[in-house]
């Protein structure tokens, strides 16, 4: 499990996530913080190192292209995540939420 950040890191990851949703233009993307922190964990793991960054843009690729043929942001989101996890040679599981207590989900109001 990923150790707790302090209010600093908290901080700096926010505003790094607002950062990126302002030069993607997405501002009303929710960002499962724990979920994305548990899948690229195991990714890492499970894998290797440097195969998260990889199955993230292709998880963006994916969302988007599913969003854009009318499915729910965030069902997509779900089963993007879902997809990776059962790719990963571990096999399929739930993505576990590693979520620390002081980061919560981020979303642009």
């Amino acid at each position: 499990m990923p150790k707790e950040l302090s209010p600093a890191e908290r901080e700096a990851l926010e505003r790094w996530a607002a950062a990126v949703r302002e030069a993607l233009g997405v501002p009303d993307a929710r960002l499962p913080v724990g979920e994305l922190l548990g899948l690229t964990g195991r990714v890492a793991r499970e894998a290797v190192r440097p195969a998260v960054p990889p199955p993230a843009y292709l998880m963006g690729f994916a969302v988007g292209r599913a969003v854009a043929a009318g499915a729910d942001q965030e069902t997509a989101l779900r089963e993007a995540l879902a997809a990776v996890a059962a790719a990963l040679p571990g096999g399929a599981g739930p993505v576990p939420d590693h979520r620390p207590s002081t980061v919560p989900d981020t979303q642009e109001h």
